[in-house]
């Protein structure tokens, strides 16, 4: 789990290698080893994570990072505009409101800034391996995942709320049955819009 997660990270800081100094949110920060990477490369990282023990830590060990409290579904403790970029590691998977987590983010985003994040991938013959072999275990009721993207159904949610996907990369295994995936997409404009299959 952790080689995995690893991966994810480095994609998105081989993402960063080309892009001069920004201000980056970095959603679901846990105990801010990533925030801390950031400003060792130059950016002005902030972090935020709904797990209070996890800010307090993250304070301790990097006290000259910002740190938050937050939990994306209600708002997002930032004023509008304020960042370059936004990274969300395996965080989207997670969410309840996926709506509500993007008209957040574009919210908090600079026009033209990105929006990166990576979650678990799924496409036709990956879904159908699962169905055959791990059904029970990876669709567990009791796992802390909500939601399950296609690459298409990612594009979509985020088309929906003003953002442009430039670029898509496939983490761990061959790409047709891939663990992850990481997408970057620009904001393209100001845009907030509900799911219609709000109840």
């Amino acid at each position: 789990m952790r080689d995995i997660q690893q991966q994810r990270q480095s994609v998105f800081l081989e993402f960063l290698n080309s892009k001069e100094p920004m201000r980056i949110l970095d959603v679901g920060c846990q105990s801010g080893d990533l925030c801390n990477q950031l400003k060792l490369r130059g950016h002005e990282p902030y972090g935020i994570d709904v797990v209070p023990d996890l800010i307090t830590s993250a304070k301790e060990n990097y006290p000259q990072i910002t740190f938050e409290i937050g939990d994306c579904e209600n708002g997002l403790p930032f004023e509008d505009k304020l960042f370059d970029m936004v990274w969300a590691g395996d965080v989207i998977e997670h969410i309840r409101f996926t709506d509500v987590f993007i008209n957040e983010i574009n919210r908090v985003l600079k026009p033209g800034g990105v929006f990166a994040l990576t979650t678990p991938m799924h496409n036709r013959l990956k879904n159908i391996v699962i169905c055959l072999r791990n059904f029970e275990n990876h669709f567990n009721p009791e796992f802390p995942h909500l939601r399950f993207y296609t690459l298409k159904s990612l594009k979509l949610v985020l088309a929906r709320r003003g953002f442009r996907t430039l670029k898509v990369k496939y983490i761990g295994r061959i790409p047709p049955l891939a663990k992850s995936m990481f997408v970057a997409s620009e904001k393209v404009e100001d845009k907030s819009a509900l799911s219609e299959h709000r109840y």
